[in-house]
């Protein structure tokens, strides 16, 4: 068998390996700038043999990995994700003074390996290694900063609730391998075509709905993700509200689109039921919100809420759409972060007062904020935009033109919490005078970001065209 289709994660392991001995064995002053080139490198590295990878399109491993368009769209997308973040981080850990910083990097290259394997995952029991690696970085990126009680205190709460709703969504997959004796969700979805939906089945699935509801933060499972974001160093919440969220739904994806494909009416509603309180409550409590993490916590929510109209769709169309509004989604909020963390590394807070007259004194990050938050809320010629009318399209063809409209008063309401950050920046004048020092990392993850952002705002149809090309069945 030959193994150059999963050239990708070898290169990845090969890195963290390498990595991991330089932590060990290199005691040099510059350790952080070391670890972060030496990172920057094996993700470059990674996302290069994507290019050379032949087509295939198959299963690896006795079917344990499935490697088609779509894990091809997120073995892209995740390593391209560690770049952003490992920028993100290089002048935070200096600021706070970390300790050993560079086991940030591989705990982090750790996390974006379990991604990979949930995207490509044809198996409960690959789906759900690739999960706990990492939920399990996770937890030790969430309690980086040890001398912070609030990075403690996040790490802790993310750690509780997220082992809870591991062992409930383990306890869901055994009895999927109880009643059907397979753990491959081909032959799974084929088993079940045949006997149907026996109230067991139904009580796996639920279990299945709420594990991996918790890993994209939906209502009511969402409980942990305001603290973990706000307590979270900043560059590791950037990772939270797009890594292993969007990890989460490529599981998602796989599971009931491929596994449970026969249940198709039964998790559909549920996902439309979910996708109804999520959005709502997430933009609800936002509005009340003075930590800009905290918001942006909510805002994350509601968006998974968005993202889950695709799944309530039940059909190709909603598919294709959650994936373009997952990468519109990821750049967009990554550009926010850096953001947040270049005020946040020279001022040392993230209240929503503190982005009181940024536009005086850095025009660019102000200007590149606003075209975000457009974003996120879903105005034309923006990434955001499409992603949502492709949604809100997918949701009405499938008769759910009641959750579109929700979905539309939702994003109404969003910019109530957005505007209350531009208003700061542009209607009320600075507490500190004199421009904003901004490192080059930032500003270059700001830059790609807003670049993304435009870009797949104005040139949507490329872009759908390939995600067509790459989901399209059969």
């Amino acid at each position: 068998m030959s193994y150059l289709p999963i050239l990708p994660e070898i290169v990845l392991t090969a890195a963290i390996l390498f990595l991991t001995l330089v932590v060990v064995f290199y005691q040099g002053e510059n350790r952080n700038g070391v670890m972060m080139t030496g990172t920057i490198f094996g993700l470059s590295v990674t996302l290069l043999t994507l290019a050379f990878v032949p087509p295939f399109a198959g299963y690896l491993f006795s079917g344990m990995l499935t490697l088609d368009g779509m894990a091809f769209f997120f073995r892209w997308l995740f390593p391209a994700v560690g770049l952003f973040v490992a920028f993100m981080a290089r002048e935070f850990l200096e600021v706070k003074k970390a300790e050993n910083p560079g086991e940030f990097y591989v705990i982090l290259l750790l996390a974006i390996l379990g991604m990979m394997l949930m995207a490509s995952s044809g198996d409960l029991i690959t789906i759900y290694l690739g999960l706990e690696l990492t939920s399990i970085s996770s937890y030790i990126l969430a309690g980086y900063l040890r001398e912070d009680p609030k990075s403690g205190e996040a790490a802790i709460k993310y750690f509780l609730m997220g082992a809870l709703a591991s062992g409930v969504l383990l306890f869901g997959m055994s009895l999927f391998y109880g009643l059907t004796g397979a753990t491959n969700l081909v032959s799974i979805s084929g088993i079940l075509h045949q006997v149907g939906a026996p109230p067991l089945v139904l009580a796996a699935m639920v279990f299945l709905i709420i594990g991996l509801g918790f890993k994209v933060a939906a209502v009511p499972f969402h409980m942990w993700a305001p603290d973990a974001y706000e307590g979270a160093p900043t560059p590791v919440t950037a990772f939270f509200s797009v890594g292993p969220k969007a990890a989460a739904f490529a599981a998602i994806i796989r599971v009931f689109t491929d596994g449970l494909s026969s249940l198709v009416w039964e998790w559909s509603l549920a996902f439309a039921v979910l996708a109804l309180i999520t959005m709502t409550l997430g933009n609800l409590t936002a509005l009340w919100q003075k930590n800009v993490k905290r918001m942006l916590a909510y805002s994350s929510i509601a968006h998974a809420g968005y993202i889950m109209v695709g799944l309530a769709a039940g059909t190709w169309q909603g598919t294709v759409a959650m994936l373009l509004y997952l990468l519109a989604y990821v750049f967009t909020n990554l550009g926010i972060f850096a953001v947040v963390t270049a005020l946040g590394n020279r001022e040392g807070k993230d209240e929503l007062t503190d982005f009181t007259g940024l536009s005086q004194r850095s025009p660019y990050l102000a200007a590149a904020l606003v075209v975000f938050f457009l974003s996120l809320i879903g105005i034309p010629f923006t990434a955001g935009f499409f992603g949502k009318f492709l949604l809100f399209g997918a949701a009405v063809q499938s008769g759910l033109v009641w959750l579109a409209l929700v979905m539309a008063v939702n994003s109404a309401i969003s910019v109530g919490y957005y505007y209350t950050v531009v208003r700061n920046m542009y209607l009320v004048a600075p507490k500190n005078k004199g421009a904003l020092p901004v490192a080059g990392e930032l500003k270059l993850v700001v830059t790609v970001a807003l670049l993304v952002t435009l870009i797949l705002g104005l040139f949507f149809e490329p872009v759908l065209g390939r995600l067509v090309a790459f989901t399209l069945p059969g």
